[in-house]
Order: C-alpha cells, then sequence, then structure tokens
C-alpha cells in the first residue's frame, strides 16, 4: 500500500508541473524472462518466458540530465515448472527517476505497482491458492538511446511480495526490449 501511494504521488507530481517543460511520449515492448524467488514454489521452477509492451511519458525535470519517466505497461509474468506454465498477466505502474549519464546512455530506478488482469494457475492447485491481485517491486534498467527518438532497454523487477496468499515466493522479471519516443 505505501508503493501506491508513492506511485499516486509520483503521477501527482508529474501532473503538477508545468506543460512548458520537455515532455515526451513512447512506446515501449520486448521479452520478458519470469521466475519467481523463495522457497514457496519448490526447487524445480524454471524461468518462463513472455512480452511487455507499453506506453510512457518522459517528463524533463533538469534538461538533459534528470527526468520523471511514468508508464503503464502489460507484462507477462510468472514461472514454469517441468510440466506446467504458471504465468500472470499484471498491468504495471512503473515511476522511475531516469538520468542521462551520457547522451546516449541512460539509467533508471524507482517503484513499481503490478495489478492482475489474469493467470492460468490450475484450480487443481486447491481452493487455498489465491493470487494476490497487486504485485508491488522496485525496478532498475539501463538505455542506449539513438538520436531519432529509438533506445534499446534492459530492466530488472525485483518483487516486494508474494503472488501467492501465504507462499514465500515474488516475482522476478527481466524486461529486454525497445522503445520509441515521440
Amino acid at each position: 500500500m505505501k508503493v501506491l501511494k508513492i506511485v499516486l504521488l509520483g503521477m501527482c507530481v508529474a501532473a503538477a508541473i508545468p506543460s512548458a517543460q520537455a515532455q515526451k511520449f513512447g512506446v515501449r515492448a520486448g521479452l520478458t524472462i519470469a521466475n519467481v524467488s523463495g522457497d514457496g514454489f519448490g526447487s524445480d521452477v524454471k524461468p518462463l518466458t513472455g512480452v511487455y509492451a507499453g506506453v510512457f511519458k518522459e517528463i524533463t525535470i533538469v534538461p538533459e540530465l534528470f527526468f520523471l519517466e511514468p508508464e503503464v505497461q502489460y507484462s507477462m509474468q510468472g514461472f514454469k515448472t517441468n510440466d506446467t506454465n504458471y504465468s500472470i498477466g499484471y498491468i504495471n505502474v512503473p515511476v522511475l527517476a531516469k538520468v542521462y549519464i551520457l547522451k546516449t546512455l541512460s539509467l533508471e530506478a524507482g517503484p513499481q505497482v503490478g495489478f492482475k488482469i489474469n493467470d492460468n494457475f490450475p484450480d487443481s492447485a486447491g481452493d487455498d491458492t489465491k493470487i494476490e491481485t497487486i504485485d508491488t517491486a522496485i525496478a532498475g534498467g539501463i538505455g542506449l538511446n539513438f538520436p531519432i527518438g529509438l533506445s534499446i532497454n534492459a530492466r530488472y523487477a525485483m518483487g516486494l511480495s508474494d503472488i501467492v496468499k501465504d507462499v514465500d515466493g515474488k516475482n522476478q522479471v527481466i524486461q529486454v526490449g525497445a522503445a520509441f519516443k515521440f
């Protein structure tokens, strides 16, 4: 809940920044390599490959150096075992601080809240299996930015909350993809 308040506060701050500041919208998409950490799902869990896609807004705080980047994205996360894929679809809302180290190299980090929109956990797991509807995480990444608005990005999101009620297991997601700013 604390992370949700931080995200909402970040969006309010972003809305309050004068529109005279440079703001760019963009789209991003790519692959996810997701897994779960913790002892709740056993030792035979393996990474699950999926996709992500979303939109973002880059808001200038300090020109050419420091930006605030809220975004909304669909992300397929989960894990697999020897015989089953367990996927969970989330609408993730990261609010990242972005710093350009060089004109072409950027680092980003910040909180992320995910809202579960679907899952394929089998009912045979028992009536006590309840996938949590909110997932909190800390995200960080790096980007290689080209002058034409295209960038190649890699990001890691470390889950802070268990994905299943009363089971030790948190999302761990690597995202690799591209983005384009308008």
